[in-house]
């Protein structure tokens, strides 16, 4: 038997292409910065049936990591996540390179279109 578990979240964040104007003058308003709610779905390997990664944990250090690298702090608290010129690939990347235990991300932007990064 192979078994995996997969943990699901969001993070509020901004992000833009500069190159999307030239490239795809259509969707030129990429260019700028804009806010998503980025959706994370992100897989790993099991060996057993009895958790040998427990859902809670593996989600609270997912979002953690992300937080504290991308993380915009103010006064008010956490106040979501600059990606800069990341893409959903990049992000999936990312955290990828960042949890060996990890095999397959999908990162999607208010939940409608996304990527999927696998090693």
């Amino acid at each position: 038997m192979k078994y995996s578990v997969f943990v699901t979240f969001a993070i509020e964040g901004f992000h833009c292409w500069p190159e999307a104007k030239d490239v795809f003058p259509e969707v030129a308003f990429l260019s700028d910065r804009h806010r998503h709610m980025f959706h994370f779905k992100c897989y790993a390997h099991v060996t057993h049936t009895d958790r040998d990664e427990e859902f809670i944990r593996m989600k609270r250090r997912l979002e953690t990591q992300i937080q504290t690298e991308f993380g915009n702090m103010n006064s008010y608290g956490f106040h979501g996540c600059e990606f800069g010129r990341m893409s959903c690939e990049d992000i999936g990347e990312w955290i990828l390179k960042h949890n060996e235990n990890i095999y397959r991300v999908e990162v999607s932007e208010d939940n409608e279109n996304g990527a999927i990064v696998e090693r």
